[in-house]
């Protein structure tokens, strides 16, 4: 993969999680033992490949910034389980963040920013009115509720990304109640932060494929994000 310089901007990469043996066994070899126990305990072997394409994407996106080798890079976790550059590479400047839903993975990659990002697979049968009143502010669920049938599944997980993203960016997991901030989710709209959230932080939505959603937030002024694609093969 060749890799821009990133600047003041932030990249955004996504990749399928779906891959051939010997790619995935390329990056399965770069893996930390602790991440090769993780893989272990998935139920599904389908689900611990894709977390092992993931991690190791990681690896290798990370290491292409760095000009590390893949295998040599540490991290570590805040109380909430977001990842963090740790060992040598702990004061590179660089931070960065990844969701996978599916057969999609989504990562953000900056420096001196705190950086979150979501994707979701949109499944209509998760996206119930009675689980957006649960969590979703009174004006989401609202604005969700004057849209047309057809459109309601996709800007409910437009929501539900954007706010998964700003809870990630903020690395407090849901010590951060959902329904106390406001996101926009209306189609063919700005993504932006409607209440609650302070004006330091910015957001954008896209979609890394058909039937996904997906949204990344950072801190500090607004800057260009660039989106890549990864082939995994």
């Amino acid at each position: 993969m060749d890799q821009e310089k990133i600047g003041g901007d932030i990249h955004v990469w996504h990749a399928p999680l779906d891959c051939d043996g010997d790619f995935r066994a390329q990056l399965e070899a770069t893996l930390s033992p602790d991440e090769l126990e993780r893989a272990k305990r998935f139920h599904f072997a389908k689900d611990g490949n894709r977390y092992v394409v993931a991690r190791g994407l990681l690896r290798k996106l990370l290491g292409g910034y760095l000009h590390r080798p893949p295998a040599d890079l540490e991290f570590s976790y805040g109380e909430y389980g977001k990842p963090d550059l740790s060992g040598l590479n702990a004061s590179s400047g660089y931070s960065f963040n990844l969701s996978h839903s599916a057969g999609v993975v989504v990562f953000a990659i900056g420096k001196e920013r705190n950086l979150g990002i979501d994707v979701e697979l949109i499944k209509p049968d998760s996206a119930g009115e009675d689980i957006a009143r649960r969590f979703f502010s009174p004006s989401e669920v609202s604005d969700l509720q004057t849209l047309p049938p057809e459109s309601r599944a996709e800007a409910f997980f437009r929501c539900w990304t954007r706010k998964e993203a700003y809870l990630k960016a903020r690395g407090k997991g849901l010590q951060i109640p959902l329904d106390t901030f406001s996101v926009s989710l209306r189609p063919g709209g700005l993504a932006q932060f409607l209440s609650g959230v302070d004006s330091q932080w910015q957001i954008a939505g896209f979609s890394p494929a058909e039937g996904y959603v997906a949204a990344v937030v950072y801190d500090g002024p607004p800057c260009a994000i660039k989106y890549f694609t990864i082939d995994s093969q």
